[in-house]
């Protein structure tokens, strides 16, 4: 199956310049219709790679033959987990990340722009189109916090916008010194894992850390994840949504790259594991000072972030499967949960948990949208959080016994901070905020597009992992 990926890039980029030119009434509809076509196709390769067993397709257009650069695209297992994941994210995005109706022209202009770099990114066979397509939804974040974020977004979006340029300058210098390494001068992931170990020990380690480091920015890991509570707070819902689902995501896709390609990953593989394991538990006791709930859900973003770089750090394939799996699960669960939140501030005018009372009295079908997230997030069984925990966690107790188990305690304490929110906010009905406003029918299908892939990953989790060998 070839000539995949890049139409459906071409459809975001058609309906990106119909947006621009047609009126803004418009722009919402063109957005879900492309967002949903791309979904749609995702699916499909889903699909069909049920029917055939395995996932394996490739597109290589050659861009400029002398240097090694061609568009190449690969989809594996990996690769189709983060792109279904995607495009279910950016498709409830674009139907009900939006309950302010504000500024359509411009937020719908950029989920298709990220559409473009999500769906290049996650299936680049090349590192160079896996930098352009980074850098293209790194500007569409900025742009999304900065423009369309709350009173602070200017502060928050360039703290933003300065992490990810430092993080984009590594990650470019770390793949022009794998390209001079090279035997082949090449930069084709499949040719660089082929020839990576003929690269000098030392020059591979300076290659790790520095490719390392930007993308532990990206996912974020402490202690470089000072820019995602305040990013998340000023970001509007549907920033917030992609933020968390997709863009961390773009970190931790990379990680896996980086530990395929260099063989010097297995030496600082326990080091890394101890590393995310202090990330875990230094975000999860940030998350219950928190009495904002954006702030609490953005720092459970740097908690799951972190198990799953504990995942990939076992270098086995029950850890590494179950951290791409955690990845789907997680960026479906926190959109869900971002778009919650910004139906309760719509709904309520207020965030925090102090001023919050008895939801559940005016706004029932946001309550129990929010507990079903929040199980998601822990792992729930039947959701597809538990069969990413379980994959992840057998993995780390293959690679690093017991103490690889040691992050479920924070897992515990996550759980119990978020009962105590629903508890203390929402279900207690012997006083309630009054609205001042009504939910619309697109975020209620919003919540059920997102709660159906929670729970069809959850049901159904062997449809994704009869296509790889544990």
């Amino acid at each position: 199956m070839t000539l995949v990926i890049l139409p459906m890039i071409a459809i975001s980029l058609i309906s990106l310049f119909f947006i621009a030119i047609l009126k803004s009434k418009h722009s919402r509809k063109i957005a879900i219709i492309s967002t949903f076509i791309n979904m749609v196709l995702t699916l499909l390769i889903f699909m069909s790679s049920i029917s055939a067993g395995s996932v394996n397709l490739s597109e290589n257009y050659m861009y400029i033959p002398s240097l090694g650069i061609s568009l190449g695209f690969r989809v594996n297992i990996i690769s189709l987990m983060l792109l279904i994941m995607s495009s279910v994210v950016l498709f409830a995005a674009a139907l009900s990340g939006n309950p302010e109706k504000e500024h359509t022209k411009l937020s719908s202009a950029l989920i298709l722009i990220f559409q473009v770099a999500a769906m290049g990114l996650f299936s680049s066979s090349n590192l160079i189109v896996f930098f352009i397509f980074w850098d293209i939804g790194v500007i569409a974040m900025f742009f999304m916090i900065n423009a369309l974020g709350s009173a602070n977004a200017k502060t928050a979006s360039m703290n933003f916008l300065i992490y990810e340029i430092f993080a984009s300058s590594l990650l470019l210098l770390g793949i022009l010194i794998i390209y001079f390494y090279t035997p082949v001068h090449s930069f084709d992931i499949q040719t660089i894992i082929s020839s990576a170990s003929s690269i000098p020990v030392a020059t591979q380690s300076l290659v790790f850390f520095l490719i390392f480091i930007a993308f532990m920015i990206n996912m974020p890991i402490f202690p470089m994840h000072s820019w995602l509570p305040d990013a998340h707070t000023e970001a509007s819902t549907q920033g917030s949504m992609i933020l968390s689902g997709v863009l961390t995501k773009f970190g931790g896709f990379g990680m896996l790259m980086l530990f395929s390609m260099m063989p010097i990953a297995y030496q600082y593989s326990l080091y890394i594991a101890a590393f995310a394991m202090i990330s875990v538990f230094y975000s999860v006791f940030l998350l219950i000072r928190q009495t904002d709930i954006k702030r609490i859900i953005a720092y459970s973003t740097i908690v799951e972030m972190s198990i799953i770089l504990l995942g990939i750090s076992t270098l086995n394939g029950f850890g590494t499967y179950g951290a791409a799996y955690a990845m789907l699960s997680h960026g479906l669960a926190i959109a869900l949960m971002f778009l919650l939140i910004g139906v309760i501030k719509h709904l309520f005018g207020e965030r925090n948990i102090n001023a919050l009372k008895g939801i559940v009295v005016n706004a029932s079908t946001t309550t129990y949208t929010f507990i079903i997230g929040t199980l998601a997030m822990i792992g729930f069984p039947l959701t597809a959080g538990f069969i990413a925990d379980v994959l992840l966690f057998i993995g780390a107790f293959q690679a690093f016994g017991i103490y690889g188990m040691i992050p479920l305690i924070a897992l515990i304490i996550m759980g119990a901070y978020l009962y105590y929110v629903i508890n203390k906010c929402m279900l207690s009905a012997k006083e309630h905020s009054e609205t001042v406003d009504f939910i619309a029918m697109e975020q209620k299908l919003g919540y059920a597009v997102l709660v159906f892939f929670i729970f069809l990953f959850g049901f159904l989790p062997f449809t994704l992992l009869n296509l790889v060998k544990l």
